[in-house]
């Protein structure tokens, strides 16, 4: 089995997939706070050509355990 890279960025849609929740969630956590958008070294959010947020996934690990909860 394959190591997972905690800091692999995800899409909404990965995220939503993994968390087992739909991308309307995933927005919802970014929203409220429960799941920031990952960012590089100078703290710049990192988002893809069409200015759609990517998602770490041990933040996404992070964000479903504390909403399950």
């Amino acid at each position: 089995m394959p190591d997972l890279d905690l800091n692999a960025l995800l899409t909404a849609k990965q995220a939503s997939e993994y968390a087992g929740v739909s991308i309307p969630v995933i927005c919802k956590w970014r929203d409220r706070g429960h799941l920031p958008v990952a960012t590089d070294e100078q703290g710049n959010e990192i988002r893809d050509r069409r200015g759609r947020p990517r998602y770490r996934l041990l933040d996404v690990a992070k964000a479903e355990n504390a909403t399950r909860q």
